[in-house]
């Protein structure tokens, strides 16, 4: 079995109208967001021993406040192709993880982490809306093989579930 975490960044900031949207940092809500939801992550033990993230700044700010936070190491792996991508790319990078790994993290955008996770829920679980900073997580039978409504839903927080 492997365990897969779906983490959509956190709250970005638009304070500069003038920045590329691959440029915006997160806004101070997003900075409260991502540490807790790492904490979170520390107290239930789960420890992902991959990290694939975006390579956008909010990306990277919500992944590396969550990689403070947790109790493990990881191995980091910044994928340009998860800027911006449709569920079917999120899930060509989940198959394309090393077999080696017991449990990955993928930290992307919505729409395409919504829709991945919707995907991999199949039928009996709902993900109607995916709030930045939440995450999902997931129990699936291998990497390669993984398919729609193969995966079986754990746990769907978001970070008002955490106040």
């Amino acid at each position: 079995m492997k365990r897969l975490y779906l983490l959509r960044h956190a709250k970005s900031s638009w304070d500069q109208p003038e920045l590329d949207d691959f440029d915006r940092p997160l806004a101070p809500r997003g900075l409260r967001a991502a540490p807790r939801m790492g904490e979170y992550m520390r107290t239930r033990q789960y420890r992902p021993a991959l990290a694939l993230c975006s390579p956008a700044l909010r990306a990277r700010q919500t992944w590396s406040c969550v990689r403070d936070a947790l109790d493990c190491q990881v191995t980091e792996r910044m994928r340009p192709e998860l800027y911006d991508a449709e569920p079917h790319a999120l899930l060509e990078a989940v198959r394309s993880i090393d077999g080696g790994y017991d449990s990955a993290i993928v930290v992307a955008h919505n729409p395409g982490i919504q829709g991945l996770a919707a995907g991999l829920a199949g039928e009996g679980a709902t993900i109607d809306a995916y709030p930045t900073a939440a995450l999902a997580v997931f129990d699936i039978g291998s990497w390669a093989d993984i398919l729609p409504g193969e995966g079986v839903l754990l746990e769907f927080i978001r970070p008002r579930d955490l106040q």
